[in-house]
């Protein structure tokens, strides 16, 4: 115990469970800054696969075989290998974080080899589906949030986020530039953000919905507050709220006959659609704002070739006009 303390070891602090480490790890005000969406999803894994099996452990008497015997367990439950990675990553970052702290000796979950589980294809959509979301859309008045983030494959947050000043109307052809994202805080309210890496940062082609909302200005009247000078929103200015979002499109996925969907699954498409109309995988890369395009090739682009007439530069739906800067 003496060594341990020398060693700049906090021998008092022997007695902190790996529930206490967890709750001080999700401290906004000592870890690294995380969006609301990412220390959700971190949390709920914790909360899920690491807790109820070593919650109650002293971090000091955990051993390597206690993080095997989650994942062998996960396997065992048919969790993909997506899961159980970053289940074995988060048991990784807390106890590196009670390393820091001087409350872990060593990181037992430093040594554990991930267990090899079943890799679930991203949902896509073919063509012939895009058409019919695309058609459907055509009334609804999220049409152009639906067309861009479809075709050019925004986050649910940037194409919330998108405000008028990253648009340039002059330019040819003209563009957008993915700047902010609308992400909710702590406080569940919704909030600009700027993009994680600087690859967020891209220009794209654009779509015209300046005649659109204009009308739905004059229509809300003095109810019009739009201070942020979003593209999107709601009907009286503000900023749209995710579920709406979320909802707005299954009503246009079951009216196009398409089965449960989900924003971020435009994004997914965005890139099959973008391979099979035969746009190379770095100008994939690139317009998703992916550091590499093995990103883009793991995860995103479904594998094997389809038969594709699939025109992205010529769609144009109710005055939402599309371009391509690249052949």
């Amino acid at each position: 115990m003496r060594a341990q303390h020398e060693a700049g070891h906090d021998v008092a602090e022997r007695s902190t469970t790996f529930a206490d480490l967890a709750r001080q790890f999700f401290d906004p005000g000592l870890t690294v800054e995380l969006s609301e969406n990412t220390r959700e999803e971190y949390q709920g894994i914790v909360d899920r696969h690491l807790l109820p099996a070593f919650g109650n452990r002293k971090v000091v008497a955990l051993r390597p075989n206690d993080i095997e015997d989650v994942l062998q367990a996960m396997a065992a439950h048919g969790y993909s290998a997506r899961t159980m990675s970053l289940t074995l990553n988060m048991a990784r970052r807390i106890l590196r974080f009670g390393e820091r702290r001087g409350v872990v000796i060593r990181n037992v979950a430093a040594i554990v080899e991930p267990v090899r589980g079943p890799v679930r294809t991203r949902g896509s959509i073919t063509p012939d589906e895009a058409r019919a979301l695309l058609a459907a859309a055509r009334t609804h008045r999220l049409a152009g949030l639906f067309i861009v983030s479809l075709l050019l494959g925004l986050r649910p947050g940037e194409a919330a986020g998108l405000q008028w000043d990253a648009v340039d109307l002059d330019s040819t052809p003209p563009t957008l530039t993915v700047e902010p994202s609308l992400r909710r805080t702590a406080g569940k309210t919704l909030s600009l953000t700027k993009p994680k890496t600087a690859s967020n940062w891209r220009t794209l082609a654009r779509v015209d919905q300046k005649r659109f909302q204009a009308r739905e200005r004059l229509a809300a009247g003095e109810k019009w507050s739009n201070p942020d000078r979003l593209v999107f929103t709601t009907n009286v200015g503000s900023s749209l709220h995710p579920s709406n979002v979320r909802q707005a499109l299954q009503i246009v996925a079951t009216k196009a006959g398409l089965g449960h969907m989900h924003p971020h699954l435009l994004r997914h498409a965005a890139a099959s659609l973008m391979s099979d109309a035969g746009v190379r995988l770095e100008d994939i890369a690139d317009t998703l704002g992916h550091r590499s395009v093995t990103i883009t090739a793991d995860i995103y682009r479904a594998w094997g070739a389809r038969e594709c007439a699939f025109d992205l530069r010529k769609w144009t739906c109710r005055g939402f006009h599309f371009a391509s800067e690249k052949p």
